[in-house]
């Protein structure tokens, strides 16, 4: 199977950029990457359009893989409850120990995302996440102050969905989870569309005539056809767990949303001395080619997120503060 995941990338940089000396609007590359995923198996539901599976383009959050979460963000450790064993599973621990964690103290979650693509483009910028839902970004930690104190937070069209995703995880923490997957996975559906059905976690999709013309056409298999809703809930979970870093509650109910599909492998591991967890996306739900969250194991706070497909390492770092010591410079 062909994969052009690369090429629509490299076109929108091109096109993003141009002749230019290069400074990019990484938030319409954001903006266009997160259509591109969205556009994702969704050609198996549609009959007649000739657009193939591609890889996604996602964000998440926290710890660059070289240092340890921010100490004035809650340690669950101290709070789990107690009857854990070793053998219990290493997600349903996590939870367990989100769930008894407290709020941390500040009004907002300062997240560094250092970004880095397979073609040599390094990006590295900073999102300040409001707890209200207002979102600041800056491609220098020195421009954030003007940009709160000034009230200029950044609006545009995922505005709506981000904050969707994050509540849908928030409600995914002790919610149902069915009711949990259906609003994550739906989280970016503009207002007044129609929603599309919802597939179980795992399961395999049909392949009727016209999916089967469709691969004929295209020259894939029925590996490609994969899982449409596992898609969009693991695209949407880590957009949530990206503007939701500094919540432990919406860190558990990300967690128990990825865990609930069976094609999310977890495999226990440490990176610098910090126990953590890889979360890899398989091609059920991904349609080929490899995503992969690693999270502390400890905290839930995501370390580095890996596309395979669409060529990126993204490593983040969290950091809880307030709007009022950003705005002064104190942060």
């Amino acid at each position: 199977m062909s994969y052009d995941t690369e090429a629509r990338l490299s076109a929108t940089l091109q096109g993003i950029v141009g002749d230019r000396p290069y400074a990019p609007d990484l938030e319409q590359i954001e903006s266009r990457g997160r259509k591109l995923r969205h556009r994702r198996l969704a050609w198996r539901a549609t009959a007649g359009t000739s657009f193939a599976a591609i890889a996604a383009i996602a964000v998440v959050t926290a710890g660059t893989g070289t240092g340890t979460p921010a100490p004035n963000l809650a340690d669950p450790k101290s709070t789990a409850t107690s009857g854990a064993t070793a053998e219990e599973a290493p997600l349903v621990k996590l939870v367990g120990n989100l769930t008894a964690a407290p709020q941390p103290e500040g009004d907002a979650t300062l997240v560094l995302r250092d970004q880095v693509y397979t073609n040599g483009l390094k990006v590295v910028v900073w999102d300040l996440f409001a707890d209200n839902g207002d979102l600041y970004f800056g491609k220098t930690r020195g421009a954030l102050p003007a940009q709160v104190k000034g009230k200029h937070a950044t609006g545009g069209e995922d505005e709506a969905g981000r904050k969707k995703a994050v509540a849908a995880a928030e409600y995914a923490a002790k919610g149902d989870l069915n009711e949990a997957r259906k609003r994550m996975a739906h989280a970016y559906l503009a207002e007044g569309s129609k929603p599309f059905p919802l597939d179980a976690p795992g399961a395999k999709p049909a392949i009727d005539g016209k999916i089967a013309e469709k691969l004929k056409a295209t020259g894939q298999d029925a590996s490609s056809v994969g899982n449409r809703t596992d898609n969009w809930v693991w695209g949407n979970s880590i957009d949530a767990l990206k503007a939701g870093a500094g919540s432990p509650t919406v860190r558990a109910g990300v967690v128990r949303l990825l865990g609930q599909m069976p094609e999310v492998e977890v495999k226990q591991a440490t990176i610098d001395g910090q126990p953590v967890l890889t979360l890899a996306a398989g091609a059920l739900i991904t349609g080929g080619g490899a995503d992969t969250l690693t999270i502390n194991a400890d905290t839930g706070l995501p370390i580095r997120y890996v596309s395979d497909g669409v060529g990126v390492t993204v490593n983040y770092t969290v950091t809880r503060v307030t709007l009022a010591d950003v705005a002064n410079g104190k942060f």
